[in-house]
């Protein structure tokens, strides 16, 4: 299940509350326009060479993120207001394929945080 949160407090308690559960956490930040919210996936989980810089590629890069044995991956899109303003529909997309890949993976978590 996606978790959206907003309030800075809120945000910072639940990542709190994750690492303090043991969770791999995974921040993504921000992003203005599409190309920019790509890079930041990229560069801030260190997405494989292959990445290709488009939604498909975002999609296939984050169900095959791995992560530590038995440890569940949270992923955080931490500043995500930016780019609901300034473009909605890239938004819709980005939230769209972190739900799609939430859903299809039992040991990933999505949490996006408008702040």
């Amino acid at each position: 299940m996606t978790t959206f949160l907003g309030r800075h407090s809120e945000a910072d308690d639940h990542l709190d509350q994750l690492r303090w559960l043991g969770h791999d956490v995974r921040v993504v930040s921000g992003g203005h326009d599409k190309e920019s919210v790509l890079e930041a996936f990229a560069s801030d989980l260190d997405l494989p060479e292959w990445f290709g810089r488009n939604w498909d590629a975002l999609l296939d890069a984050l169900r095959d993120l791995e992560g530590r044995q038995g440890v569940p991956i949270e992923l955080v899109w931490d500043e995500a207001r930016a780019l609901r303003q300034a473009d909605p529909e890239v938004y819709r997309t980005v939230v769209e394929i972190l739900e799609q890949v939430d859903d299809e993976r039992s040991d990933l978590n999505v949490t996006v945080v408008a702040r």
